[in-house]
């Protein structure tokens, strides 16, 4: 039976496809083929429901404009005669939600155009809902193979004798070959041999770990790899979310992750090529691998607070305090008759307080200057590392790690001996983990005057060389009663003169 299609409407629900052919087919090519089959048949198509994610029942992403079709259809928000699909797997592969869409579209009366089919199928008719009926089933099982397929793919990589080999995107920072060979079902696959680091990636990579350890902000990191023009892989900046997931990725000391499980990977750490280095000065793995850990106490830190404004402007901003009501200073900027006045730290609960900026920072400056050029003070203030104890853990670590290694390769000989090892290799890891943890909590967590002693001798080029937000933190640091003293603000009335080595009260533990 012919059915007559013109003066019809229909909104699309576009996702990425993969043809007979095994071309993958986007949202906009099919939408292009979309089009022209409804200009020929006279069907006016209206906004399109489009997603990226997979309709697999294995898929672990929402998909947000799937849920607003259901939506719409259950609401009567749908607005069409017609759901358009480049093929009925589009729509879902669980069979389960396959039947709901159905439903609803057979209640709200919605019929099916289904560009593969190249016809209106109505859920209505029983025959034409057979056929739907009978996609999804095949749908679903055809995505359970590609499950199976990819959840064989990565038992093998992860029990690669070299241990676990490249799987998936290759990680910003490497790079990777491949070879041609054929998979169990006889089809010729690509498969990953080696991953090594790329030199031009790998040393943005170093520097966002060095910097972040620093102290740096991952908005200040984003804006200067901008400028610089340092881009991913799509070749587009980075920004700030994609560094602070890169920053996770245990891939970058050699390492992988599998259902929790942190494994030794076939490919080395990011920072084992010739070259490799941070301002200047080389890095090897193992001080890379102490930078991984340490940002990692960073990121963990629940404190940690992230700065949204744009980047801090001022040092001294919020490090000093109003003395008659205890509120952080901070800087303003004001006007009088019409004539811009120089800038001021002012009370920021009720202004009780006004002092001029420029000389303040030249008093307050002086005396962390002065503190901070003496040789004693960064160990004196630094985090000190476990000693002895520390040194005595890292080598039974190590120990405890070649044997679980030497453990895990060997090939049991008979079913007891098999027993025995699994019992030892449970054993070690066991050991191996509480050796770790206490590694943990031996090693210092970063301190921000690392980056200022990191750029040479003189202490006023040093700070002038350290980002804002860095000089904000130290400054915090230090003006405190412990070390060099809370400076309060007083008023004008309550000192000998407005002058603000006069108004500057230095308030000190004892």
């Amino acid at each position: 039976m012919t059915i007559e299609t013109t003066g019809l409407t229909a909104r699309e629900y576009l996702r990425v496809s993969v043809d007979r052919s095994g071309t993958e087919r986007s949202p906009e090519e099919q939408h292009a083929e979309h089009a022209e089959t409804a200009a020929e048949l006279g069907i006016t198509l209206g906004k399109p429901y489009k997603d990226i994610g997979s309709a697999s029942r294995y898929a672990k992403k929402a998909r947000d404009d799937f849920q607003r079709l259901m939506d719409d259809l259950r609401n009567d928000r749908f607005g069409a005669d017609l759901l358009w699909l480049w093929e009925s797997s589009r729509g879902s592969r669980k069979t389960g939600e396959w039947v709901t869409l159905l439903d609803l579209c057979e209640e709200k009366g919605v019929r099916f155009y289904v560009q593969t089919h190249e016809r209106i199928l109505d859920p209505r008719n029983g025959n034409d809902r057979r056929t739907l009926l009978l996609d999804a089933v095949d749908s679903e099982h055809e995505s359970y193979k590609i499950s199976k397929r990819v959840l064989r793919g990565v038992k093998t990589n992860l029990n690669h004798q070299d241990g676990a080999r490249g799987h998936g995107i290759c990680p910003f920072g490497y790079t990777r070959t491949y070879e041609r060979v054929r998979d169990a079902a006889g089809r010729r696959v690509m498969r990953p041999t080696e991953q090594a680091p790329d030199p031009k990636e790998a040393q943005a990579v170093i520097e966002l770990f060095f910097r972040i350890r620093a102290g740096h902000s991952m908005a200040s990191i984003e804006r200067d790899f901008k400028a610089r023009g340092t881009v991913g892989r799509r070749g587009k900046p980075m920004s700030a979310q994609t560094m602070r997931g890169m920053a996770r990725r245990v891939a970058y000391i050699g390492k992988r992750e599998h259902k929790g499980e942190i494994l030794d990977a076939a490919w080395p750490c990011i920072a084992d090529f010739e070259g490799a280095s941070y301002n200047g000065k080389p890095v090897t793995v193992v001080e890379f691998t102490k930078v991984f850990h340490e940002v990692q106490k960073i990121l963990d830190d629940p404190d940690r607070k992230t700065n949204h404004s744009g980047g801090a402007k001022h040092a001294l901003s919020g490090a000093m305090k109003c003395d008659p009501c205890g509120e952080p200073e901070t800087v303003t900027y004001r006007k009088a008759a019409g004539t811009p006045q120089p800038p001021a730290y002012q009370c920021h609960g009720r202004g009780c307080t006004r002092i001029n900026k420029e000389e303040t920072d030249r008093i307050v400056l002086g005396v962390i200057f002065a503190y901070l050029a003496r040789p004693d003070v960064y160990q004196a203030i630094t985090p000190q590392d476990g000693g002895q104890e520390l040194a005595a853990v890292q080598a039974e670590l190590a120990v405890k790690r070649a044997d679980l290694k030497e453990t895990q390769e060997i090939e049991p000989e008979t079913l007891a001996e098999d027993r025995r090892l699994a019992r030892r290799e449970e054993r070690l890891e066991e050991e191996v983990g509480q050796l770790e943890r206490r590694e943990a909590e031996l090693t210092p967590g970063p301190s921000p005057l690392a980056a200022l002693f990191d750029h040479g001798p003189d202490i006023e080029k040093r700070w002038e060389a350290t980002p804002v937000e860095v000089q904000r933190q130290i400054a915090r640091l230090l003006l405190t009663p412990e070390i060099l003293g809370e400076v309060r603000v007083k008023r004008v009335a309550d000192s000998a003169s407005d002058a603000a080595v006069d108004r500057l009260e230095w308030v000190h533990a004892d």
